[in-house]
Formats: C-alpha cells, structure tokens, sequence
C-alpha cells in the first residue's frame, strides 16, 4: 500500500506530527510512506494519483488551516473534478496552541 503524508509546517511542529504519522504506517508491513512537505517545491500529483492513502497535515491557524495549506486545497481541485482519489483512503491531522497569556 502506497501512503502520501502531505503537510505544511509553520514552525516545525506538523512536521514531527508528520514524521510519527509516517512512523506508525511503516510499521504496517507492506507500506510504503512518502513524506511531501508542501515548502519544498512543486506538489507531485502524479504520486498523489498513484497513492492508495492520503493523509494530510496543517497547523491550525487562527481557527482554519495554514495558507500554503489552502493553496493546495485550491490546487487540488483539478484532481478533484476530475475524481482522481476516488476510493482512496483519506486521513487528517493538525496541532494548535494557544497562550493564556494574550489577553483580547
């Protein structure tokens, strides 16, 4: 099985979750995990295409995801209409923190 973990990282912190989610699927034998961080370049559709699982990866910020996370979103919709993950497997995660100091 074939497991595309897409993620963006702010400050380092997604992508650790990354790294764990990527750890825990290649302990399933027969897995092959492919880590796309989204600021490092171009996204590789075609190994999205050929994934079998999607898991996807963002930072919550101010209550929605991170910028360079919605640019894929927006991205995605090509592969979307045209139905290209249909019958994948599809998974998610994000982290968020908040400071008791901030006062509003």
């Amino acid at each position: 099985m074939k497991i595309a973990i897409v993620f963006h990282s702010g400050y380092g912190h997604t992508a650790e979750l990354a790294k764990a989610v990527a750890r825990g699927a290649q302990s399933v034998a027969g897995a092959e995990v492919s880590l796309i961080a989204l600021s490092e370049a171009e996204t590789p559709w075609a190994e999205l295409e050929k994934a079998d699982a999607l898991i996807f990866g963002s930072p919550t910020y101010m209550g929605s995801v991170s910028a360079p996370f919605k640019k894929f979103m927006d991205d995605s919709s090509k592969a979307w209409y045209a139905r290209q993950w249909v019958d994948k497997i599809a998974g998610g995660f994000t982290n968020s923190a908040h400071s008791t100091g901030l006062i509003f």
